[in-house]
């Protein structure tokens, strides 16, 4: 009996070693994980900055928030804009819809802006007859 007893507690000992041996090295695996990746200087120089004062965190705060905004709308539109290329009025070939009956037009439409002046020299733009 009492050789059992001692060989049941050496049994108890050897778990319980074990149990704290393993608790202990999760423990330090938690820590290891839990671990910032970013250096503690550059977080305490942060804290120095705007983690010390509200103000100081509310400008951190609203100055990620507007640049976040901004990212995420240049990406949203880069987006939209490679999705709709072509479709767009900024991404249209509008030559392509071009006609002849418009080149005249356009081409009138300069002979006359020529000829209007070549009038508008002498004219001082009343047209009264009366001085």
């Amino acid at each position: 009996m009492l050789f059992s007893t001692l060989a049941r507690n050496r049994t108890l000992f050897a778990r319980r070693a074990t149990v704290a041996t393993a608790s202990t090295t999760c423990q330090q695996q938690l820590r290891q994980k839990s671990s910032s990746p970013i250096p503690a200087p550059v977080l305490s120089k942060w804290y120095s900055i705007f983690g010390k004062s509200t103000i100081g965190y509310a400008t951190w705060l609203v100055g990620g928030i507007i640049v976040a905004e901004g990212l995420t709308g240049m990406l949203g539109d880069a987006f939209w804009g490679s999705v709709n290329h072509g479709r767009t009025f900024d991404t249209v070939d509008w030559s392509k819809f071009k006609t002849d009956d418009e080149e005249e037009e356009e081409e009138e439409e300069e002979e006359e802006e020529e000829e209007g002046a070549g009038d508008e020299e002498g004219d001082d733009g009343d047209d009264d007859d009366d001085e």
